[in-house]
């Protein structure tokens, strides 16, 4: 069984009388380091404060957390992403932030909007963002080269996107060799399509299904005709057991749909030029999500204050740099949402050397992003979704039908749902 791996730190003196907290999160070594870093900071800070700090497998990590509240010992302060955090605050196992950061005037101003609410829980504000998890195009310029193509713009369209698509799909003796995108089934590539479209999963308030509207059904069917209509994607036979990165990495593909961290895989691997473009507008904009991770605190913690102290320091700007020069992340904060272009020129320690050079764009996205649109029970409801899609992305069912099978097991879930949250 994997070891947690256990950090102590804290200030000798005084240490009997200090204030105990435990801080629990997942992450690589370079991570650990980092809260290392930031944690002794804090300490030097606040000598009468003593954290213990818990890294957890992220394949454990759930469960753990799951298993300290129950038996009465959370962590008081604990890293969450916005995916499970909905679960988590319909439970009443963690502690609203407002009261502290109307008291304390804490800044907010500098965080992107969207992640910033992906932490709020019916009108209360449950956590605060440490990172951002978002979605660009990337593409080959040396395959763009070969086919003739100039770089994307950034304001191209779908039918830019089309275009390109088909100029870097390559046939030789009636059979595709080369194709213009790599195709990924997994919701977080093909949601941007559906929301760029007009369209959505849910009703905001998650009382409805709405996969099978009109607007998500046309984003869904564009996506879906790259593969089996304009065959500038590969379908299953095709791709064998390539997945979609390793196509592009070797080069077969020319554009893939992913995130920031990609980028050291393509800067050690690649044996091409790189770089990256905004996702191409569709007759909503260009819209991908701003999912991420940030820290919130449990309700049962013994030391409010102090916990608050701990959260505040580590969602603050000083922890945010540290986290941000490992280059793992794409920080929540340092970023004045109404001028991203200027504040680009305050973030020096995102930015690693490139390619790809379009480096802003990871940041520029952001402006018109948007959380995924989960809510208490996503991960069931999303298994049905996926069920259902799965021989749509095999060539073997037809889109609508396939959504308009799945949409009652989806809405019974709904429904539950809206009974539940009206008891509370």
């Amino acid at each position: 069984m994997r070891r947690w791996v256990v950090v102590v730190l804290a200030v000798l003196l005084g240490l009997a009388s200090a204030q105990k907290l435990v801080l629990a999160s997942w992450g690589s070594q370079e991570e650990i380091k980092a809260y290392q870093e930031v944690l002794k900071v804090f300490q030097e800070r606040n000598p009468g404060i003593q954290v213990e700090y818990i890294n957890i497998p992220s394949g454990e990590y759930l469960a753990k957390i799951t298993a300290m509240m129950a038996a009465g010992t959370p962590p008081d302060v604990f890293f969450l992403n916005n995916i499970d955090f909905p679960g988590m605050a319909s439970r009443g196992v963690l502690a609203p932030l407002d009261a502290f950061i109307q008291r304390d005037k804490y800044p907010t101003a500098d965080i992107f909007p969207g992640i910033l609410k992906a932490f709020q829980w019916e009108g209360k504000q449950y956590g605060l963002p440490r990172d951002v998890s978002n979605l660009v195009v990337f593409y080959n310029r040396t395959l763009l080269r070969k086919a003739g193509l100039p770089d994307p713009k950034p304001d191209w369209t779908w039918e830019d996107f089309l275009r390109y698509a088909k100029a870097l799909t390559v046939e030789k003796d009636g059979k595709r060799v080369q194709w213009g995108v790599s195709f990924q089934t997994f919701y977080l590539f093909w949601e941007p399509w559906v929301w760029s479209a007009g369209g959505r999963f849910y009703a905001p308030d998650h009382s409805r299904f709405l996969l099978n509207s009109p607007a998500s059904l046309e984003g869904l069917q564009f996506y879906l005709d790259l593969r089996y209509k304009h065959h500038v994607a590969p379908t299953p036979e095709e791709a064998q057991d390539r997945g979609a990165f390793t196509m592009f990495l070797n080069g077969q593909t020319g554009m893939i749909v992913d995130g920031r961290w990609r980028v050291p895989t393509l800067k050690a691997r690649a044996k091409f030029d790189f770089d990256v473009v905004p996702f191409p507008r569709g007759k909503a904009g260009s819209i991908v999500d701003i999912d991420g991770s940030g820290w919130v605190m449990a309700a049962g913690s013994r030391n409010p204050e102090a916990a608050w102290k701990l959260l505040s320091f580590l969602a603050g700007p000083e922890a945010s740099r540290i986290f941000t020069r490992t280059g793992l992340i794409i920080p929540a904060r340092g970023v004045d949402v109404k001028n991203v272009d200027r504040s680009i020129q305050s973030l020096k320690d995102f930015f690693v050397p490139p390619p790809p050079k379009n480096q802003q764009y990871f940041l520029t996205v952001n402006r018109t992003a948007r959380p995924t649109e989960t809510f208490e029970r996503w991960n069931e409801a999303l298994q049905l979704i996926n069920k259902a899609l799965e021989p749509v992305w095999q060539g073997k069912a037809e889109l609508k039908a396939a959504l308009d099978g799945v949409a009652p097991q989806v809405q019974k879930i709904l429904d539950e749902v809206q009974a539940e949250r009206k008891k509370r």
